[in-house]
């Protein structure tokens, strides 16, 4: 869709038009992987995520530029860009690139600084996506309605990730439901893996859920080797006794109302 009225008030200064600019809603594509373009863009407003073979590498806002790969070298683009939120583009062709790097070296400045803000995040993106790759052990299981993937009393120390749940994860002790899992990227079943015990619960799917597996066997090397698994962890570990400890604290309040109300009959 193009912005006729924005269109007419948006140059990158003088002699650097935009040949138009196009309005996008939430989550639309702006360009396809393996697309040709003569073009290049900027963002106007809102928010554009890059992605190569559906997985994220960057986020960009305001005057970041992208597309410049496929414009200058002449092949098809390597990444797709998505719109985030509602978000206004601007198009540029190849000699509006000309323009500002001979006669606005500020504007080349911004340009750069785009660039290497996204080659920066693209390079976190790739590292992680490596690292985890190396990691030995490591498989992902899919669970129906009700499946059970963890049983309580069960001598087994694999380790467990939540990558999504329709419902959630209930926690079962004794048959009781005692907790719920629901946020992608919690941990589960660390504590028979570190403490070397039997299943202290029971853990079910509701509805569909996706998890990854990491065998317990290989904790120790895997901690050290990935600290940021370690720091994810202990952050479960620290919002589940928050949990705990506000539990036993509403328990004991209901212990002492009602040890007040026997004592006033």
């Amino acid at each position: 869709m193009v912005d006729e009225e924005g269109l007419k008030d948006f140059g990158l200064e003088d002699g650097a038009t935009a040949l138009e600019i196009r309005t996008y809603g939430e989550d639309k594509e702006i360009v396809s992987e393996g697309e040709h373009s003569s073009h290049f863009y900027v963002v106007l407003s809102g928010n554009v995520k890059i992605l190569r073979y559906g997985r994220q590498l960057a986020i960009l806002g305001e005057r970041d530029v992208f597309g410049l790969e496929s414009c200058f070298l002449n092949q098809p683009s390597s990444v797709s860009a998505r719109s985030v939120d509602s978000t206004r583009i601007a198009l540029y062709d190849r000699d509006a690139i000309e323009f500002i790097l001979y006669e606005r070296p500020q504007m080349s400045k911004g340009i750069l600084a785009s660039l290497l803000g996204q080659l920066t995040q693209t390079i976190q993106a790739v590292a992680l996506e490596d690292s985890e790759s190396k990691m030995q052990n490591i498989d992902m299981r899919f669970y129906g309605d009700n499946e059970v993937i963890i049983q309580e009393g069960a001598k087994e120390t694999d380790i467990f990730k939540l990558i999504s749940a329709e419902q959630g994860l209930v926690v079962l002790k004794g048959g009781k439901e005692v907790g719920h899992i629901a946020n992608p990227g919690e941990f589960f079943g660390e504590m028979a893996s570190v403490l070397k015990q039997e299943r202290s619960a029971t853990i079910i799917s509701r509805g569909n859920s996706v998890v990854q597996v990491y065998s317990g066997d290989d904790i120790q090397d895997m901690i050290e080797e990935h600290p940021e698994i370690a720091k994810r962890i202990i952050t479960t570990l620290a919002n589940r006794l928050s949990q705990a400890t506000k539990k036993i604290s509403k328990l004991q309040k209901e212990l002492e109302g009602s040890s007040e109300g026997e004592q006033t009959q």
